[in-house]
């Protein structure tokens, strides 16, 4: 894969970019279009979020997500059942079901941490990919200005 320095330096720069928060159902073509003025900029929009995989890096629809749900927990309700982790904030990690049977109705000592049996919240497929998505909603968008470099760097890249 090729690089450009011009392109990192941008991106390389917090002040290069504008961070907006998507709304439901908007695509990377609407955002280019609407923030570049054209659905040629989409690459852009993708590669300013460092975004390859548009299937499971952009955020879901409301249709789309209840349809990953159901595909990969088949049924929505079948995903607010299933436990996936438990959560303390006391601590600030998650442990997994197994870890929760074995230490967490009892007090334990790690290498490192003593961890007694309160606090801890179940976190179910449904909240945990629902937090998964909205966090996707928070974007970051290369200014405008930068476009015209982007793209000239771009171009001289592929032509090589």
């Amino acid at each position: 894969m090729k690089s450009s320095k011009i392109i990192n330096d941008a991106f390389n720069n917090s002040k290069a970019f504008t961070r907006i928060t998507l709304d439901d159902n908007e695509s990377p073509e609407q955002i280019a279009q609407s923030y570049y003025g054209s659905i040629y900029f989409s690459w852009v929009v993708l590669l300013s979020n460092r975004i390859v995989d548009v299937y499971n890096e952009w955020p879901k629809s409301y249709k789309q997500f209840t349809d990953f749900l159901i595909q990969k927990y088949g049924s929505v309700p079948a995903a607010k059942e299933r436990v996936l982790h438990y959560t303390n904030p006391k601590y600030g990690f998650t442990i997994n079901q197994a870890t929760y049977d074995k230490y967490a109705n009892t007090d334990f000592v790690d290498a490192t941490i003593k961890v007694d049996r309160t606090g801890w919240t179940a976190v179910n497929a449904f909240d945990y990919e629902e937090e998964r998505n909205d966090n996707l909603r928070n974007i970051q968008l290369i200014q405008p200005k930068f476009i015209g470099l982007i793209q000239e760097e771009a171009e001289r890249i592929f032509n090589e």
